[in-house]
Order: C-alpha cells, then structure tokens, then sequence
C-alpha cells in the first residue's frame, strides 16, 4: 500500500469515527496524521516492516497497531470497534464534494440513509429538504452525483 492508499484509509477512518459518533476532536488526529503520511519520502510500509511506525510523529503504539492493521488488512480494529454504531457504507456519503462527516452523520441518525442507495431513496421522496446543513447548491450537487451513478 502506498503513502496515499494509507493516507486516505486513514481519513476515511476520521470520517466513519466521527459519523459513527465518536469524539471529532480525537477522530480528527487521523487526518493529521494522513497529512504527514502524504508528504513522507519514506514509504510506511517499509517503516512497518522495519518496526518503526513510531517514528512517524503523533503515531504511539496504538495508532501505530492501527496503522499496522491498515498495511496488512486494509482496516483496522478501532473501524471494527465502532462498526455497531454504523456500517461502513455511510462513507460512500462523504464521496459526495460538499458532503462532509457532520453532515453524513445527520443524515444516517436521523434518517437512516446509510448508503447512495438509501441517499437516491430520500432525495425522491423529499427528505432531504428538511435535513439541517443541506440546503439548495447540496441537495443540486446531490442530483448531480446520483444521477452520475445509476
């Protein structure tokens, strides 16, 4: 896996985390670390063979074993850990430009769309015009990616 796969599994897991409901500000080291990961010249999959995935700075031992867990199964057990609170498909949401995690999670506990599929499902039936945080120029990129994708 390159630095930019491991980067974006790990904004990914940001953005699931906070979706799922845990703390934004604890999920946000994730992405911090993603950047760091992305301007690395040093490929981290070398450092994890060699036993140094410390050395990457904000990385201890446990986001280390994540990080670990990423290059050797493409997850993670903190992603498991939270699976209960939403599925993984929530992330095809945050795909969307403009469509953030705040957003997403609003949508999945209160609505149940979980998915572009239950997302198609609302915007027929006009749920998305009473969700906070999506207004008119969203619920138009909405459309436009929907119908990008039958």
């Amino acid at each position: 896996m390159t630095n930019a796969e491991l980067a974006q599994k790990l904004k990914d897991l940001r953005d699931f985390l906070i979706i799922a409901g845990y703390e934004e500000s604890h999920a946000t080291r994730y992405s911090h670390i993603a950047r760091t990961i992305e301007k690395m010249p040093e490929q981290v999959e070398d450092m994890r063979r060699e036993g140094r995935l410390q050395e990457i700075p904000q990385v201890g031992s446990l986001i280390a074993l994540y990080i670990k867990e990423i290059l050797e199964t493409g997850t993670s057990s903190k992603q498991k850990e939270w699976e209960p609170f939403a599925p993984i498909s929530v992330l095809e949401l945050v795909r969307i430009p403009g469509l953030g995690p705040k957003t997403a999670a609003t949508m999945y506990h209160a609505h149940g769309i979980d998915s572009l599929k239950t997302l198609r499902e609302a915007q027929e039936n006009g749920i998305l015009d009473d969700i906070p945080g999506v207004g008119p120029k969203l619920r138009e990129t909405i459309r436009e990616y929907l119908a990008e994708r039958p």
